[in-house]
């Protein structure tokens, strides 16, 4: 009944609970080690002592870790690497542009932190040193001293040179090219504001702190105790000697000097020891018992965060990396639902929504993909429906002339050409035809044309490829083409007239090109029909080419339609594609079967 009514509950109930859970045991203790005191402050002040330094040493080595990010960024600067390489093929304005600049940067790695003295960049290319300090040099600057390779690579080290501290790195690096740097970035710390630092982290005359190097042997203090600082550097070559990293011991200096607590640690980003210290009697005093309280409390304290934490990760982050997968999976197209947690908390209706959501997402998408399937289908119906050939109005009265004057044989020809042209254009078998069956209807439209415009027109079909004579086109897509050019270009022309017909196939993409040598296209009308090409849709009638862009963009995608441009026979030239690559690419299963049930 219990864990029911526990599992009832919401999450900020619960966060309560935990919350006095955690602080109870611990506020108990306390009074506990309040009231009964506590016989070894001495350990728990080593531990503090310890925190203290590992803090104090953390942060140095985060300002370090700042430092050599800077240093590290501006090593690879493109401007310092062109001031470098190439200087003596910029010319002035660029070269003094591209040292501003540099000299920019480093003063922003200067400004950024106070620890920074100086930033420079000994470049050997050019025996010259730029600095945040000073404008560039003419010479190599002399605190290149301080990093100049001896042998070795430069590690990311501190460098102690006539009481200077230095950080330098090379470009490129020695160890990997096997050839000398180009440049060394050297940054120069600033040793009082260091000093100053260490003084923070004591209290007290007596009190001190220090970094000191036990392999190069160099030591910055907080400025004061100088016996002292040699005394615990020694006692730190030592430790270092035995491979003893941190600890916290007393130690007395001089021999008979006084007895200090030392706190000491080993950072390998500085490769130094930090050492704090405090004289033992202004800490301890006479405090030397409820150790044991102390140690009970630390260990409980720890034991509830560790419960605490584990029990926090199983109520709020397992179930949110959860959700947050899930939506990923949904941002990648996967509407899979989320198994529901037992408990009737927030996560518990986030997931029963976004379940719901997810189920209710698949239902309209399906629905769209349906809808759009349906629109492009008879879309393209509507489309192939508005052909209507025009011209047949006059091909009836020349079948009526040539009736009137007995031309049998013309009659007979005209009669069989217009049976076959009918017979293709009322077909609705398939909604797409081989090309040459396309290229024989169109032929057969040319037939026409010549009876109508006798000698007046001169058609050139140039032979279809053989490779491309099955490929699959949509019906009656060719002769809008030629009607468009006997329509547009050969009814003013009254001799010579001229229409060229030609394919191409490079083996993904079929080219058919309409070329005619009329005289009535304008470059207004040009430009104003590309223009209701490119704004072909919505609820625009499409007609004659038109229609034809619309149909083939619609079936083969955006790199198929229609281009018109000017012959070089000078009429207008149409140039018919289909991609057929980029039509496989975009078609899915549920297009290709709609296309083959139309």
């Amino acid at each position: 009944m219990l864990r029911k009514g526990w599992t009832r509950l919401t999450l900020f109930p619960k966060l309560v609970l935990a919350l006095l859970i955690v602080v109870a045991p611990l506020y108990a203790v306390g009074l506990l080690a309040n009231k009964t005191g506590a016989d070894s402050i001495r350990r728990e002040l080593d531990q503090s002592m310890q925190a203290k330094t590992d803090f104090y040493l953390s942060s140095l080595e985060s300002e370090k870790a700042h430092i050599t990010n800077l240093e590290q960024e501006i090593l690879i600067d493109a401007d310092l690497q062109r001031l470098t390489f190439i200087t003596p093929i910029l010319s002035p304005f660029d070269w003094t542009q591209t040292v501003s600049r540099v000299e920019n940067k480093l003063q922003l790695i200067r400004g950024s932190s106070e620890y920074i003295q100086n930033v420079s960049v000994h470049m050997m290319t050019l025996g010259r040193t730029i600095s945040s300090n000073k404008p560039i040099t003419d010479s190599i600057a002399p605190d290149y001293e301080a990093v100049r390779p001896s042998g070795d690579a430069l590690q990311n080290d501190m460098i102690s040179w006539n009481n200077r501290m230095f950080l330098a790195m090379q470009y490129p690096d020695p160890a990997r090219t096997n050839r000398p740097p180009s440049y060394i970035v050297s940054v120069e710390w600033s040793v009082p504001k260091l000093q100053a630092a260490l003084r923070q982290f004591t209290q007290g005359d007596r009190s001190g702190a220090l970094l000191y190097h036990p392999s190069d042997g160099w030591l910055v203090g907080n400025g004061q105790g100088g016996e002292d600082r040699e005394d615990i550097g020694r006692f730190l070559k030592r430790q270092y000697d035995g491979d003893v990293r941190q600890g916290v011991r007393t130690l007395r200096l001089g021999g008979s000097g006084p007895e200090m607590l030392l706190a000491y640690e080993y950072s390998t980003f500085f490769r130094a020891y930090l050492a704090v210290y405090t004289p033992s009697d202004s800490v301890l005093g006479h405090q030397k018992s409820f150790a044991w309280i102390y140690w009970a409390l630390s260990v409980l304290s720890t034991l509830i965060i560790i419960v605490y934490s584990y029990w926090l990760y199983r109520l709020l982050h397992r179930p949110l990396i959860l959700l947050i997968r899930s939506f990923r999976r949904m941002e990648e197209g996967q509407l899979s639902p989320i198994s529901l947690p037992r408990g009737r908390d927030e996560f518990y209706s986030l997931f029963t929504h976004f379940n719901r959501m997810t189920d209710r997402l698949g239902k309209l998408i399906h629905q769209v993909y349906e809808q759009r399937l349906r629109a492009q289908t008879s879309e393209l119906k509507q489309l192939q429906s508005q052909i209507n050939p025009h011209f047949l109005y006059n091909t009836y009265f020349i079948l009526y002339r040539l009736a009137k004057m007995n031309d049998i044989e013309k009659v007979t020809a005209l009669s069989h050409h217009l049976g076959e042209y009918f017979q293709y254009i009322t077909r609705n078998a398939a909604a797409e035809v081989p090309l040459q069956d396309e290229v024989n209807h169109s032929r057969t439209y040319v037939d026409i044309q010549n009876i109508r415009f006798a000698k007046r027109i001169a058609v050139a079909f140039d032979e279809l490829p053989e490779a491309c004579r099955l490929l699959p086109v949509p019906r009656l897509v060719l002769q809008p083409l030629l009607e468009n050019a006997y329509h547009y270009g050969m009814e003013g022309k009254r001799r010579d007239g001229r229409i060229d017909i030609r394919f191409a196939w490079d083996g993904r993409r079929l080219t058919a090109t309409v070329e005619d040598n009329g005289e009535m296209l304008t470059d207004a009308r040009l430009g104003e029909v590309n223009e209701q090409l490119l704004q072909s849709g919505g609820d625009i009638e499409h007609t004659g080419l038109i229609n034809v862009h619309r149909r083939l963009r619609l079936r083969y995608g955006e790199e198929s339609g229609i281009r018109l441009s000017r012959s070089a026979l000078g009429g207008l030239r149409i140039d018919l594609t289909i991609d057929y690559e980029k039509a496989a690419e975009g078609e899915s299963p549920d297009e290709a079967t709609v296309d083959r049930g139309r």
